[in-house]
C-alpha cells in the first residue's frame, strides 16, 4: 500500500519530514521567530556546525544554512549540552519545514554532535565529553520534489456554492506542477481575492485537506472555502476628523450604498484620501458581517496631520549652476482640505554672473470637491525673472483651471491662462499678452511619485493661445510625454525605465513670432544629460541689421525651436537596500520646423548615476557626457544632483 501523510486544518499546517525517514504533515511552513528558550544567547558550550547534503544540492544546503539556528546563533553559545541539544532538535523541524515549503515532503534531517544523534538520550553526555568546540553535523536528504496530484476546491456554502465553480488552474494549482507549500498558501489567497472581486466580501478559506502520497510523489489537495453571501456596499461613516470637514472625505468615496462590492474600490478610496494630504493615518474597516439590509458598512478612520509646513531645497549641477528655493504651505486653509503653497526661489547661481541670476515667486491654491467630490479648483499665480542663454524675460502669469478625476488613474483638466511678458532675445525686444485655454489629460498608474517601479505615466496637453500684442495672433502648443517602468523582480532591484516626449507649435510662420519662453529647448539635467542647458536646440543666425535691444546672435546662442523630441532609457539597479547605480542614455533635440526633422542633428548623451534611497525618495547624482552632437558649448563631463529619479 502506498505510504501517505495526511493533515486537515483550518489554519496553517506546520509540519515537516522527520528524523530517520519518518514523515509528518504534508503541508509545511518554516517556523519563524526566535528559537526556544533553551537556545538563549548566553556564554556557554561552543560548537562548530557542518552541513552535509546528500546529492550535493547547493540550493538545498543554502536553505538549510539560512534556516538553521545552529548556524545563525553559532557565535552565541548555549549555556550547556542540554541547550545545544535543544537547539539542534529545533533545527530538525525548522529545516525540514523549510524544505517542505519547496515541495520536498519526503525530506529527512539528522543532526549529530560528537557523532551521536541528538534524538539519542546520550546526546548531551556526548557533547559534554567531546572536545571543544563540539563538532555538530547537520545531514540532509532532500528527497524528491513532489508534484500536484488531485486538486479540488470544495464549497462549504449551501447548494453548489460559488467557490466550487473556481478552476484550480486559475488560482495556480496545476496537476503535474511542483507542489511547494507556498503554492498552496498563494492559491488560497487567490481564491479569496477572486471571490471578493466577484462581490463576495466575506469569503474565507475554512480549511484544507492535504495528502502526500510518497509512492506517487504527489500531493493531493482539497481546499475548503466559504464564499458567504454576495453583498453590496452599505453606508460609509467617517471618524477622527477634527478640523477637516467630513463631507470632503465622503466626497472622495468612489462608490455609493447599494453598489456592488469591490475591493478595488476600497483601495481606490484609500488612494484618493491620501491625495487630500491632510491625514497622517487612514484606516478603512469593512464590516465582518452584513447589516440588516444585507450590505457591507464601511468605516473610515483618520488622523489629521499638521496643516502648516515650511521647507527649502537646494539643487546643483556643473552646467546650470545652483538653485535654492523656500516654501510655506497650508493643507487645510478653510477646513475643506484646501491647499495653499507659496514658493520663492533663485537659480543659475554661482556658475553665472549676477545679472544672469533668475528669480521666481509662485503661489498655488487648490480646493477639492467644488462640484462633485472629484472636481478640483486650481489657481496659479507667478512672477518670474528668467535669464537663460536664449532670452531675457520678465513677466507675470495667472491661471485658473478645473481638474476632474475620471478614474483613479485618469484625469482631465481645462482652464483659462493669461500671461504678460517683456522678452528680449536675438530677434529684439517685444511685449506679449497671451490669453489661452490650456487642456490637459494625465494618466498615471505608477506606484510612486519619486521612485516608480512599475506602471505608465503619460501627459498630453493642447494649449491654443491668442496673442493680443504680437504680429501673429494664433499660437497653438501641443505636448506629450510617456514614461514607462518595468520591474524584473519582486524586490524591485532591477528596473528598466524609459521616457519619450514630443512637442509642436502650430500657427506662427516664423520662429521670431513665437515668444521665446514658449519655444522648445533641449539639453540639460531635465532633458538630455551631458549637454549644456538649451544647447541641443537650433542656434542663432546673425540678422542684418541687428534689431534694437537684441541679444548677441552667434553660433553660441540657442534660440529654440518649434518642435521637440526627447527620449531616455535607464537601468535602475539596486546594489543594496540603500545604494543603486543607474546607467542611462538620453537622446533628442529641438527643431526649427513645426515637426521634428531628423535631418537635423540628434544629440545623444550617456552616463551613470548613483542613487541613495531614503524614506522621502532617492537622492540622485548623475555624471554624463555628450556622445553624439557635442558642440564647443558643451563640457566633456556634466554633474547633476537632485532628489527623486530623473523621470
Amino acid at each position: 500500500m502506498a505510504r501517505k501523510s495526511r493533515r486537515s486544518a483550518a489554519g496553517f499546517v506546520v509540519a515537516a519530514a522527520c528524523l530517520a525517514g519518518g514523515h509528518g504533515d504534508a503541508l509545511a511552513q518554516a517556523p519563524s521567530g526566535p528559537p526556544p528558550a533553551a537556545a538563549a544567547a548566553v556564554p556557554g558550550i561552543s560548537y562548530d556546525t557542518r552541513f552535509v547534503v546528500d546529492g550535493g544540492d547547493a540550493a538545498v544546503e543554502k536553505i538549510a544554512r539560512e534556516t538553521s539556528s545552529l548556524q545563525t546563533l553559532q557565535k552565541d553559545a548555549p549555556p550547556g549540552p542540554p541547550g545545544l541539544v535543544g537547539r539542534a532538535k529545533a533545527d530538525i523541524e525548522r529545516i525540514a519545514a523549510a524544505l517542505a515549503a519547496t515541495g520536498r515532503y519526503a525530506a529527512t534531517v539528522d543532526v549529530t554532535m560528537a557523532g551521536v544523534s541528538v534524538i539519542s538520550p546520550s546526546a548531551a553526555d556526548a557533547a559534554q565529553r567531546a572536545r571543544k568546540p563540539v563538532p555538530v553535523v547537520v545531514r540532509v536528504n532532500p528527497g524528491p520534489v513532489f508534484t500536484l496530484g488531485r486538486v479540488r476546491i470544495e464549497s462549504l456554502d449551501s447548494g453548489a456554492g460559488k467557490a466550487a465553480s473556481l478552476e484550480p488552474r486559475k488560482v495556480g494549482l496545476v496537476p503535474g506542477q511542483p507542489a511547494p507549500s507556498t503554492a498552496i498558501f498563494s492559491a488560497e489567497s487567490r481564491i479569496v481575492d477572486e471571490l471578493r472581486d466577484d462581490g463576495y466580501p466575506f469569503a474565507a478559506v475554512k480549511g484544507r485537506d492535504v495528502v502526500a502520497d510518497h509512492a506517487r510523489r504527489q500531493l493531493d489537495v482539497t481546499i475548503k472555502v466559504a464564499a458567504g453571501p454576495r453583498a453590496p456596499f452599505g453606508n460609509v461613516t467617517v471618524t477622527g476628523t477634527r478640523e477637516v470637514d467630513p463631507a470632503v472625505v465622503l466626497g472622495r468615496v468612489p462608490f455609493r450604498p447599494g453598489e456592488r462590492y469591490s475591493p478595488k474600490k476600497i483601495a481606490e478610496l484609500r488612494t484618493e484620501l491620501a491625495k487630500l494630504d491632510v491625514f497622517s493615518s487612514i484606516r478603512i474597516r469593512e464590516a465582518t458581517a452584513p447589516d440588516a439590509q444585507g450590505r457591507v458598512p464601511v468605516v473610515i478612520e483618520v488622523e489629521e496631520k499638521k496643516f502648516r509646513y515650511v521647507g527649502a531645497g537646494v539643487k546643483y549641477d556643473t552646467i546650470d549652476g545652483a538653485s535654492v528655493n523656500a516654501f510655506w504651505g497650508h493643507r487645510n486653509l478653510f477646513g475643506g482640505a484646501e491647499k495653499l503653497r507659496i514658493d520663492a526661489g533663485a537659480s543659475r547661481l554661482i556658475t553665472n554672473k549676477p545679472r544672469d541670476y533668475e528669480y521666481a515667486l509662485k503661489a498655488h491654491f487648490e480646493k477639492p470637491g467644488i462640484w462633485t467630490g472629484f472636481d478640483d479648483l486650481l489657481v496659479d499665480l507667478e512672477a518670474l525673472r528668467e535669464r537663460p542663454d536664449a532670452y531675457d524675460r520678465d513677466g507675470v502669469r495667472g491661471a485658473v483651471a478645473i481638474r476632474r478625476r475620471l478614474t483613479s488613474e485618469l484625469s482631465i483638466q481645462a482652464g483659462v491662462e493669461v500671461e504678460a511678458s517683456t522678452i528680449r532675445d536675438t530677434f529684439g525686444e517685444k511685449d506679449y499678452l497671451l490669453a489661452g485655454v490650456p487642456l490637459l489629460a494625465t494618466f498615471d498608474n505608477t506606484d510612486s511619485a519619486l521612485d516608480p517601479t512599475k506602471g505608465i505615466r503619460a501627459t498630453l496637453s493642447a494649449a491654443p493661445y491668442y496673442n493680443f500684442q504680437g504680429d501673429t495672433k494664433s499660437l497653438n502648443i501641443f505636448k506629450g510625454q510617456v514614461s514607462s517602468y518595468l520591474s524584473f523582480d519582486e524586490a524591485h532591484r532591477f528596473i528598466l525605465a524609459g521616457k519619450i516626449g514630443v512637442g509642436s507649435i502650430i500657427g506662427p510662420k516664423d520662429l521670431a513670432d513665437v515668444p521665446a519662453n514658449r519655444r522648445f529647448f533641449a539639453g540639460g539635467g531635465g532633458s538630455i544629460r551631458g549637454f549644456a542647458y538649451q544647447s541641443a536646440s537650433p542656434y542663432c543666425t546673425p540678422i542684418t541689421p541687428r534689431p534694437k535691444h537684441a541679444l548677441k546672435c552667434d553660433d553660441d546662442t540657442p534660440i529654440g525651436g518649434r518642435s521637440l523630441l526627447e527620449a531616455s532609457i535607464e537601468a535602475r539597479i539596486k546594489v543594496t537596500d540603500t545604494i543603486g547605480i543607474v546607467p542611462f542614455v538620453d537622446a533628442g533635440a529641438a527643431f526649427d520646423k513645426t515637426y521634428p526633422d531628423f535631418s537635423e542633428n540628434i544629440r545623444v548623451g550617456a552616463g551613470v548615476g548613483l542613487r541613495y534611497y531614503t524614506a522621502i525618495g532617492p537622492i540622485r547624482v548623475d555624471v554624463a557626457t555628450p556622445v553624439v552632437g557635442r558642440s564647443k558649448n558643451d563640457s566633456r563631463v556634466a554633474l547633476y544632483i537632485g532628489i527623486g529619479q530623473a523621470f
